[in-house]
């Protein structure tokens, strides 16, 4: 989907182009080259975004994990695992959140 709308944008670019001067024509694709590479940035940070929520959802999954074993362990071992794994999820969710602020940081 994005080559089709970087096409769509090179073809409306192309069209107004046919009547405008040189200077112009420059003008526009220096203006495409710093949307493309504007576009480019956004994607990388959106790419560590997605990477950060696959290590929050771990650190949840080792938080459930942790939870579980209230069933089968003494609470006294449990509950020194449910802080540690609590705490990495808070700290997973920070940083989640860091990244998609900069991701949406980057796309305005």
């Amino acid at each position: 989907m994005p080559s089709v709308l970087r096409l769509i944008l090179l073809l409306a670019i192309s069209l107004s182009i046919a009547g405008c001067n040189s200077g112009r024509v420059e003008e526009l694709e220096s203006q495409v080259a710093e949307l493309e590479s504007k576009l480019e940035e956004v994607r990388s940070k959106l790419s560590d975004a997605e990477s950060e929520v696959s290590t929050l959802k771990s650190a949840v999954d080792d938080l459930n994990s942790a939870v579980d074993e209230f069933q089968y362990t003494d609470w006294r071992i449990v509950v020194s695992n449910v802080q540690s794994a609590a705490s990495e999820v808070e700290s997973a969710a920070s940083i989640v959140e860091s990244s998609v602020e900069d991701a949406v940081s980057a796309a305005n």
